[in-house]
């Protein structure tokens, strides 16, 4: 079970936050972690190597599952 933010309940202190991310151009559904300075969620679609790019900030979104298009 996770909470709003896509954080595991059970185990919150070691979970890392996570956005859950369909590249609509191959029908592909990835888990991204923040990147090693905590400033954005980096992408890359596995299969056509699409990238996207969503920046950590206030008055951000709290969506947690977007569809890239």
């Amino acid at each position: 079970m996770s909470d709003e933010r896509g954080v595991s309940a059970s185990n919150s202190k070691t979970a890392r936050p996570f956005l859950g991310v369909t590249f609509d151009c191959c029908k592909v559904y990835v888990r991204v972690y923040r990147n090693a300075t905590g400033d954005a969620y980096e992408a890359r679609c596995p299969r056509c190597y699409k990238r996207v790019r969503f920046v950590v900030g206030e008055g951000g979104s709290g969506t947690r599952f977007w569809t890239v298009r």
